[in-house]
């Protein structure tokens, strides 16, 4: 049985209108009733029955239509997924994560990566911004997820996730007692921070936001927020982090306090080399616009 008598038959089965359909599908009347007697020959069966007012489905004719669409419908997906295949990107994507990027978007970008493109294997890695932006610029990395703007002339960019700032105190600090707290209620207290080499594009938003220009106390650096909390938790000082990051890792004896308006706001962002993108990078990049479109949300 072939698949186009099939459609013929199922656009006849609908309208019970040779003429209609005929029209439809674009073909002469005759020629539409010579091919569902070819199609009930094959099948050994009459599919329908013919008068001079009407024509209506033989029981066979029933089955066949119900059966049919499916088999049609299932056809026309295999054809699709055939196509699909044949211009998948094959290759390697190299991804670099960033650890403070773990709760926002960035595995469910690569996840639905995965799923859609198999044929490529994904090489993932985990480091901080000033990190992954050297290993983009060597070519080690395809993608790099970074904090903050990224003003590299050779970069392109995409924001992928806009988060607030919050303050982390221990729980004895005066501040503690308030629900929202001010810049300038925090400019002039002891600062537990991470070493600006690390990301001193992030360094510095979080600086411009909330000192502005004025000094930072910084008291102590430490290398990420886990080891950032715990010197908070032993009231070494307060510090300045990125939400999520800040309440997934919050530990006992420390309070998290959200800024009045207007909140200091950082950003998650995804770099790539424009000249350098290869089919898997340009699909990727695709893909993560769709996500982020009001549609694809």
């Amino acid at each position: 049985m072939e698949l186009r008598r099939l459609e013929y038959f199922l656009v006849l089965a609908r309208v019970l209108h040779f003429g209609r359909a005929a029209e439809e599908l674009h073909i002469s009347q005759p020629g539409l009733s010579q091919q569902i007697k070819v199609l009930e020959r094959e099948l050994g069966t009459p599919l329908i029955h013919r008068s001079a007012k009407a024509i209506t489905l033989t029981t066979a004719g029933e089955v066949l239509r119900e059966r049919g669409e499916r088999v049609l419908a299932e056809a026309r997906l295999c054809v699709e997924q055939v196509r699909e295949a044949a211009e998948q990107p094959a290759g390697v994507l190299r991804v670099a994560y960033t650890r403070s990027g773990a709760d926002l978007d960035m595995h469910e970008f690569v996840e639905r990566f995965r799923m859609r493109y198999p044929a490529v294997r994904l090489s993932l890695s985990t480091a901080w911004t000033s990190r992954n932006l050297e290993l983009l610029e060597a070519g080690e990395v395809d993608v790099a997820f970074v904090r903050s703007t990224v003003r590299h002339r050779a970069l392109e960019s995409l924001v992928v996730a806009t988060e607030e700032l919050v303050v982390a105190m221990a729980d004895n600090h005066p501040l503690a007692a308030r629900e929202r707290v001010s810049c300038d209620d925090v400019i002039d207290l002891p600062l537990v921070h991470w070493p600006r080499a690390q990301g001193p594009g992030y360094h510095d938003e979080i600086r411009r936001q909330i000192w502005g220009d004025r000094p930072q106390r910084v008291v102590l650096e430490q290398p990420d927020a886990e080891h950032i909390l715990r010197e908070v938790a032993g009231r070494a000082g307060i510090a300045v982090l990125d939400e999520h990051r800040a309440r997934k890792l919050c530990p006992p004896g420390v309070r998290m306090r959200r800024f009045v308006d207007p909140v200091p706001t950082t950003t998650l962002v995804m770099a790539w080399q424009p000249h350098a993108a290869q089919a898997p990078v340009d699909r990727f990049i695709q893909l993560c616009r769709e996500h982020l479109s009001p549609r694809g949300r």
